[in-house]
C-alpha cells in the first residue's frame, strides 16, 4: 500500500514506538513497515527519524568505537620538571600507615613512595612535596594530578602560582590523563602483594626497597632504568661488582647526560607515537561540539535516584563551553560535585532540531538527581529576597 507524504511521520512514528514493536533499530522498522507499506523514500525516512529518536538515543547503548583519538601528553626536555602525583588509599593499616602517596616523573619514570597516615589536605599535599620532592629535584614546571579534592582547593593553586608551577588535572572520570601514575600505582599494589603476602600489615616495611627496584628496573619506553635517566649512571646491585672507575671531568658527565637526555626523548617520541596508533585502531575521531549544542550526557559517574543501575538512561543537556582538547563543560557537573568537565567518550550525539521535527517525539525530562541522597534542584530564577 502507497502512503502520502502527509501521513509518513504518523505512520513511523506508530510502527516505530507502539509496545509491539518496542523500539527496534533501523532494519527491523523498515522490514515492519515493508510488510503492507511502501513509498520511494522509505529507507532514507526510516533511518533518519530512528537517528532521531530520543528514547532510543537515551536508553541504548552505542556499539560505535570511542569517540576522541588519543592525544599524548607533551614529551618533557629533562628529569623532574614534569610529575605526575597520586595517592594509593584502602591499605590495611602498617605502623599507623594507611595511605601512600606517589609521585612519578613523566621524563625518568623515577617514583618516590611516602607513606602518610591519612588522605592529607592540600597545605599538607604541598608540605609533602617541599619535603620530599623540590629539595632534591627542584620545583616542577608541571604537576599533573586526578580532580581529587587536594587538587582542586584554593589552598592548591595558591601554592602553585607563585612557583610558577603549571597545576594539571586530568579530565573528569577519564584516568588515562594521569596513565602513568595509575601504572605506577598497579605495580606499586601487585609488588607489595608479592613481598607481604604472608602479613599484609608489613607493606610500610618493604616501601622503600620497593621505590628502589622501581627505579633501578630498565623501562620499556626508554630502554634503561630511571637511575641512568635521572642520575646519568646505574647504582651497582652489589657493592663488590662495582668495577673502579677514573675519575671523568665534569664537562664529559654533562655531555654524556645530555646525550642520555636526547635519546631518551627520541624514545618517548616513539613509544608515546606507538601507544598512539594502537589505541586509536579501536576510537574514532571526536565530534566537533559546539556551546549550546544538546548532547547526550553518560549517567554512569553521576549520582541518580533509581532502583537499579541497570535501569538508569542517558540524558541531554546544553554545552557551554570548551575546556581542553576533548573535555567539555556542562551545567550539570556543577550541580553534583566541583567542576569536572566530561571527556568526549561520556558524550553522545543528539538529533538536530530537523531530526527532532521529523521524528515528531519530545525528548523526556531529566531523571531525578540527588547529592548525598538529597533531591537536587536547578533555581530558575529568584523571585524575591530580604
Amino acid at each position: 500500500m502507497y502512503v502520502p507524504s502527509s501521513v509518513r511521520a504518523r505512520l513511523i512514528n506508530w510502527m516505530h514506538t507502539t509496545k509491539f514493536s518496542a523500539h527496534p533499530r533501523t532494519s527491523r522498522t523498515i522490514a515492519l513497515i515493508s510488510r503492507r507499506f511502501w513509498w520511494p523514500s522509505l529507507h532514507k525516512d526510516v533511518k533518519e527519524f530512528v537517528l532521531a529518536c530520543p528514547v532510543c538515543a537515551r536508553n541504548k547503548s552505542s556499539h560505535l568505537p570511542l569517540s576522541g583519538l588519543l592525544q599524548p601528553l607533551p614529551i618533557p626536555k629533562r628529569p623532574w620538571s614534569h610529575i605526575a602525583i597520586d595517592f594509593v588509599t584502602g591499605l590495611p593499616v602498617s605502623n599507623g600507615m594507611t595511605t601512600i602517596f606517589t609521585v612519578v616523573d613523566r621524563f625518568s619514570k623515577a617514583c618516590h613512595l611516602i607513606p602518610l597516615r591519612k588522605l592529607p589536605t592540600s597545605f599538607q599535599t604541598a608540605q609533602l612535596l617541599v619535603k620530599h620532592i623540590f629539595k632534591l629535584h627542584g620545583i616542577p614546571q608541571e604537576i599533573l594530578s586526578d580532580r581529587g579534592p587536594q587538587f582542586t582547593a584554593h589552598v592548591w593553586k595558591h601554592f602553585c602560582a607563585p612557583l610558577e608551577a603549571k597545576v594539571c588535572l586530568s579530565s573528569g572520570y577519564h584516568p588515562q590523563s594521569n596513565e602513568q601514575t595509575e601504572h605506577m600505582n598497579q605495580e606499586l599494589e601487585s609488588t607489595l602483594r608479592c613481598l607481604t603476602s604472608t602479613n599484609p600489615t608489613d607493606w610500610s616495611q618493604f616501601l622503600h626497597w620497593v621505590e628502589y627496584a622501581h627505579n633501578s628496573h630498565v623501562s620499556s619506553a626508554t630502554g634503561l632504568s630511571s637511575f641512568e635517566v635521572s642520575l646519568g649512571y646505574q647504582p651497582p646491585l652489589f657493592p663488590a661488582d662495582e668495577k673502579e672507575i677514573t675519575v671523568t671531568s665534569v664537562q664529559h658527565h654533562i655531555r654524556r647526560c645530555c646525550s642520555i637526555w636526547r635519546n631518551t626523548v627520541t624514545a618517548l617520541n616513539r613509544s608515546s607515537e606507538q601507544n598512539r596508533r594502537f589505541a586509536d585502531r579501536r576510537r574514532r575521531p571526536a565530534p566537533d561540539y559546539t556551546p549550546g549544542q544538546l548532547v547526550w550526557l553518560s549517567t554512569r559517574n553521576i549520582p541518580l535516584k533509581s532502583m537499579t543501575i541497570k535501569v538508569i538512561s542517558l540524558f541531554h543537556w546544553p554545552l557551554q563551553d570548551r575546556v581542553y582538547h576533548q573535555s567539555y563543560c556542562c551545567p550539570v557537573t556543577s550541580a553534583f560535585f566541583p567542576p569536572n568537565p566530561p571527556h568526549v567518550p561520556r558524550l553522545a550525539d543528539q538529533a538536530c532540531p530537523d531530526q527532532l521535527a521529523v521524528a515528531s517525539v519530545r525528548a523526556p525530562a531529566a531523571p531525578p538527581q540527588e547529592i548525598d541522597g538529597h533531591p537536587a534542584f536547578t533555581v530558575r530564577r529568584i523571585v524575591d529576597s530580604r
